[in-house]
């Protein structure tokens, strides 16, 4: 089987979910290839994410240029101001039908991992991993180019697309809500993996600290300063507990600033929280470091797909609380998670408390996860999308 992966639009500077998802999900077809072959499109601009893939037996990557790319886009992002969704179409078609055309000569299905197509009248059968439709739940998030982008793209992704992965039961469900169009038989439930071996090898964590002038015991939060990520209902939490206690629990952020950095970033100076560390974004290395040395991992978010962090942080050996949203309820299916009311600081501040000064409890968490955490691997991911993807063709 030929297999055409869509990387077209991956951006090589940002460091985030999308960009994990998609190596951790290449590294695992190259371990499980089984005589399959991948063809890569990338450009000059991001080729560089893959490098390790061309010497690769079963892989080829093709490089487009990056310019006639940038092109491409802009021709299509001016057509969404006739508020078409036909004008849109046609234009994408038109616009990329040489690559259209080259992906299907070169392969028996074609895959594309970042959320919505680029083009839409590929022959050969078309899988989309629409990860997910938040902007149904929270348009207050998006600007009015945005949600005007997302209704476009999304509604004829939704259309033309053949198959669809999700990366959980809520996110299946959410899509089948949304988009009439689909049937429940189109979408495999996949869920996201996690490199268990590169975030469970101990590190040396003595720098860590010292580099990043943090605490010893500090809880981490990993996520890009975007609204949706509740970065406020957390820091409340802290702040409430340090007015009733007077203890100022450290909390270590990084991500890139993006449309809440200026209210977190203002919270924080505005309510003397010292205690709180923003380092930005971080070399994976380092990453790794503060999930071992990190007391607890807490991911307040309000709307995820799935969430790659707390994988992470199981592998890692680190105790999780998270939000009570369904894909963490079904991640806790499997693991042990401490999960709260998104917008309920208080129960928040229970929590933290609570597993804060009670570490062995912690540390038992911890362990019952590292324990389970191999079945959310990405060699048992991978074997998935490729029994998809094989059903498909066979089909």
């Amino acid at each position: 089987m030929r297999v055409a992966i869509n990387c077209l639009d991956l951006d090589a500077t940002f460091v985030g979910g999308l960009n994990t998802y998609i190596r951790g999900l290449l590294e695992g077809f190259a371990g499980k290839a089984n005589g399959h072959q991948f063809c890569l499109y990338a450009t000059d601009g991001n080729q560089r994410l893959f490098e390790g893939f061309r010497n690769r037996k079963n892989f080829e990557v093709r490089v487009l240029d990056e310019r006639m790319q940038f092109l491409r886009k802009s021709v299509c992002r001016a057509t969404l101001l006739s508020f078409s969704e036909k004008v849109y179409e046609s234009t994408s078609n038109l616009v990329f039908r040489e690559i259209s055309n080259l992906m299907d000569q070169d392969a028996d299905i074609t895959y594309t991992p970042s959320t919505v197509l680029q083009y839409f009248n590929s022959r050969k059968p078309r899988v989309l991993s629409m990860h997910d439709i938040q902007q149904v739940h929270y348009p207050e998030f998006f600007s009015w180019p945005r949600r005007l982008s997302r209704r476009i793209t999304y509604g004829l992704s939704a259309y033309h697309a053949d198959f669809f992965q999700a990366s959980s039961e809520f996110s299946k469900q959410d899509i089948l809500r949304h988009f009439q169009c689909i049937s429940a038989e189109q979408i495999t439930v996949i869920p996201e993996g996690v490199w268990v071996a590169d975030f469970s090898t101990p590190v040396d964590t003595a720098f860590i600290c010292s580099r990043y002038a943090i605490p010893e015991r500090f809880l981490l939060y990993p996520a890009q300063l975007w609204l949706h990520k509740n970065h406020m209902t957390l820091l409340r939490a802290l702040k409430q507990i340090e007015s009733r206690r007077g203890l100022q629990i450290p909390l270590v952020l990084t991500g890139g600033k993006f449309s809440a950095a200026s209210r977190i970033l203002g919270y924080i100076a505005d309510q003397s929280m010292h205690y709180v560390h923003y380092l930005g974004r971080v070399p994976f290395t380092d990453l790794v470091g503060l999930y071992q040395k990190a007391a607890l991992l807490v991911m307040p978010s309000l709307h995820e797909s799935n969430s790659l962090p707390v994988l992470e942080a199981a592998a890692a050996g680190t105790p999780v609380v998270a939000s009570r949203i369904p894909p963490n309820e079904e991640l806790a299916r499997v693991l042990c998670l401490n999960l709260f009311d998104p917008l309920d600081q208080d129960e928040l501040e229970e929590l933290l408390e609570r597993l804060w000064e009670d570490e062995p409890a912690a540390a038992a968490q911890a362990m019952y996860n590292r324990k389970h955490i191999t079945a959310y691997s990405w060699e048992n991911a991978a074997t998935q999308y490729l029994q998809f993807f094989e059903d498909i063709v066979n089909r």
